[in-house]
C-alpha cells in the first residue's frame, strides 16, 4: 500500500442485531468482490463469544466458499474437539450450510506448548497471507487476539519490527486456557483489512482512549499504525 493514505473507519449500530447484520453484509460483499477479482480469499478469524452470531449468519451467505481459506487470530492450546477451542467454534458455527466447502488452516499441533508449534503453524498459514480480512475482538483491557499484557511472550509478540507471524503466549488466569498461540502484531498487519468487532460502553471507552493515544494496550498500537486500514464496528 505504498503511497496510499491509510484511514481507519468506525461504524456504530443501535443494537447488536443490526451490528451482526451489517458486518455480515459487509463481509459478504467484500468476499464476493475479492473472489471475483482474485479468484480466492482468506480470513483470519477471532474466537470467543462475540463473533459466534456473525459466523452463524455468514455460513448461509451465497458466495463461492470453496475459494475461501479460513484460519484464526489466536487459539487456546487445547484439543480441536474441545468446545474451548477456537477451531471448534469456527467449524461449529461458520463451516456448515453454504460455507461447508471453505478450507480451514489450523494453528494446533501436537507440541506440548504453543511456542513449540509456532514455526509449524506459521508455515501452514503463510500461503494464505496476506489475509483479505483479519477479524479481531477486543478484551476489556484493550487486548486483541491473545496479545495479553503481562503474559509470557507478550513483549516479543507485540514488537512491530519482529519477523515472526505467530507466537506462543502463556497467560495464567486467561479464560479458557493459559497456553495460547496468537498472531503477532506483524502477523495481524499481514492483512489487507483489519476489522474490529466489539460491544458495550466499557469497551467503547477503552477504544476511545486508545484512539487518543492513551494507555498501553495493544489496541492503541493497532490504531496508531498506518500500514493497514482498521474498520471498527460497535454496538451497545
Amino acid at each position: 500500500m505504498s503511497g496510499t493514505t491509510i484511514t481507519h473507519e468506525e461504524t456504530h449500530f443501535p443494537d447488536r442485531r443490526r451490528l451482526y447484520a451489517g458486518v455480515c453484509q459487509d463481509f459478504a460483499d467484500r468476499l464476493a468482490d475479492i473472489i471475483k477479482k482474485r479468484r480466492k480469499a482468506s480470513m483470519a478469524l477471532a474466537g470467543g463469544t462475540t463473533p459466534g452470531p456473525l459466523y452463524d449468519s455468514l455460513s448461509n451467505v451465497p458466495i463461492n466458499w470453496e475459494k475461501v481459506s479460513l484460519t484464526l487470530t489466536d487459539e487456546r492450546w487445547v484439543s480441536p474437539e474441545d468446545p474451548a477451542s477456537n477451531e471448534f467454534l469456527i467449524r461449529d458455527t461458520l463451516m456448515r450450510r453454504r460455507a461447508a466447502g471453505a478450507t480451514f488452516v489450523p494453528f494446533k499441533t501436537n507440541h506440548a506448548k504453543a511456542s513449540g508449534g509456532a514455526a509449524t503453524a506459521e508455515k501452514r498459514i503463510t500461503p494464505i497471507m496476506p489475509f483479505d480480512i483479519c477479524l479481531l475482538g477486543m478484551g476489556p483491557d484493550g487486548h486483541i487476539a491473545s496479545l495479553i499484557p503481562g503474559a509470557e511472550g507478550f513483549d516479543a509478540a507485540v514488537d512491530i519490527a519482529g519477523t515472526r507471524k505467530l507466537a506462543g503466549i502463556h497467560a495464567p488466569g486467561a479464560a479458557g486456557a493459559p497456553e495460547r498461540m496468537t498472531l503477532t502484531v506483524p502477523g495481524i498487519l499481514a492483512s489487507r483489512r483489519i476489522v474490529l468487532l466489539f460491544m458495550g460502553q466499557d469497551k467503547l471507552n477503552v477504544f476511545n482512549e486508545a484512539k487518543q493515544g492513551l494507555g498501553g494496550s495493544p489496541i492503541k498500537e493497532l490504531l496508531a499504525q498506518k500500514k493497514v486500514p482498521v474498520h471498527a464496528f460497535w454496538a451497545p
